[in-house]
Order: structure tokens, then C-alpha cells, then sequence
């Protein structure tokens, strides 16, 4: 059997995808369906900066969950500025944040949906790190 496309991008990045029905170990991920809606909607290159973004960044590295990458995805829809402009920047922003302890702060509040405050709490975080008055006046 053939690898298919979003697998073969992954290689690339470490990461394998498994069935839900499998535990996940260290650099693999159920969020199959997520990245497709990402890949499909946003195109391979900001799947794989989302995806750099947790993966090579501090101890997120096995942060693989469908709502964190979702959350991640959509702060970067929303503020292009910081991938197109500020990449290196954004990378070491990742680096001082703990996805893993926002994830479960995220988990916590349920019902609320887990990626939109998700991505609230990270882009929280972020924006303190990028767009602090003092950075602005850089």
C-alpha cells in the first residue's frame, strides 16, 4: 500500500500519523482529518509552518492535537504579519510557550469548544511576545 500525499509530507517532518484507535507515541498524531482541512484550505506550506511551529519548538514537540493545530493554524490565518514578516521571531515566541499546560487550561473550560479557546489563550501569549509596546518601538 502507497503512502498518500499528506503522509509523504509528514515524513519530512518526523511526524506519522495514526489511527484514533491506537495510542499515540512521541511524533505522531490522530489529526489526520485537521491537517487535511488545513492542507486543503490554506495549501502544503502553511501546514508544514504550522506544524514547525509545535514541532521544533521547545518542549512542544509531541503537541500533535488536532485542537492545538487547529488553533495554531487559524492564529496564523489571522496574522500573516508574524509568519511572512517575523518567522524567526514567531519560532522563539513558540519556544517560551508551554502548549501542552494551554491545551489543558483549554480542556478544563469544556464545554467550550477546546480550539477556540485554544487559540485564544495561545494567541494570548504570542501577541505578549510579538506585539508588546516595546517590540513595537523596535
Amino acid at each position: 500500500m502507497s503512502k498518500g500525499r499528506l503522509d509523504t509530507l509528514l515524513d519530512g517532518l518526523g511526524i506519522k500519523l495514526v489511527p484514533v484507535h491506537r495510542r499515540r507515541a512521541p511524533a505522531q498524531s490522530h489529526a489526520r482529518g485537521t491537517m487535511q482541512e488545513i492542507r486543503g484550505q490554506h495549501g502544503d506550506g502553511h501546514l508544514i509552518f504550522v506544524l514547525r511551529c509545535i514541532r521544533q519548538t521547545g518542549s512542544n514537540r509531541n503537541e500533535l492535537w488536532s485542537d492545538t493545530i487547529g488553533a495554531v493554524s487559524d492564529i496564523l490565518v489571522q496574522r500573516k504579519d508574524w509568519a511572512l514578516q517575523r518567522p524567526g521571531d514567531l519560532l522563539a515566541a513558540f519556544d517560551d510557550i508551554v502548549l501542552g499546560a494551554l491545551r489543558a487550561d483549554a480542556v478544563a473550560r469544556r464545554p467550550w469548544p477546546v480550539r477556540a479557546t485554544l487559540r485564544i489563550l495561545i494567541y494570548r501569549e504570542l501577541e505578549r511576545r510579538l506585539d508588546a509596546p516595546e517590540r513595537l518601538a523596535e
